[in-house]
């Protein structure tokens, strides 16, 4: 067999390489739809989070100046930009899980054997699952408590059950998250 028949069966080969894998990238699967489901509500819920923050710096903003400028300062700047920190915190929370940019001590896990590794991974993706479902469930139960006495902020009496069910529905992508993580660390390891 010549250098020219040899190089025209591998060109084959990557062809027929490429067209399985365009074909089964056409069809994705239930893993990942559901993770791109995941990644589309979580840009989603970021984009609720920089809207809020958007908003609270145009409310600083406003305040400085009509303090400054016409010496009165609004007065509902405290409480509402103390809730629009917590939208911020709470809606950007699965993207940033999703991003990788939250703490992990990934240095010190690579250096563990590959059985250790996984069972490291496996351990710390069910503590994260376990976490988030625990603040979920909570939230809820609180924005509970909060609606049925009608707690409200003290100086603009805004409501304050609203803002912790947005807590709970916030970290519910979280959940997901781990929870797909967990199960995707039983077959692979990172």
């Amino acid at each position: 067999m010549g250098r020219d028949e040899s190089s025209q069966k591998i060109v084959r080969a990557t062809r027929m390489t490429v067209k399985e894998s365009s074909s089964n990238a056409s069809q994705p699967g239930p893993s990942l739809q559901g993770k791109k489901g995941l990644e589309r509500v979580s840009t989603w819920f970021n984009w609720i989070a920089v809207g809020a923050l958007l908003v609270m710096f145009a409310i600083m903003v406003l305040d400085i100046l009509s303090s400054k400028i016409l010496n009165q300062p609004i007065t509902a700047t405290v409480d509402v930009a103390s809730f629009l920190a917590l939208v911020v915190a709470s809606f950007s929370v699965s993207r940033t899980i999703l991003a990788g940019r939250h703490i992990e001590v990934e240095f010190i896990v690579k250096k563990l054997p590959r059985g250790a590794r996984k069972s490291f991974n496996m351990f710390s993706s069910f503590l994260s699952l376990a976490f988030f479902l625990l603040i979920v469930w909570r939230a809820f139960v609180y924005a509970y408590s909060l609606q049925k006495t009608g707690e409200s902020s003290l100086t603009q009496h805004i409501p304050m059950a609203p803002f912790a069910y947005g807590i709970a529905i916030a970290c519910i992508p979280a959940v997901l998250i781990y929870a797909y993580q967990t199960y995707y660390d039983t077959k692979d390891v990172r």
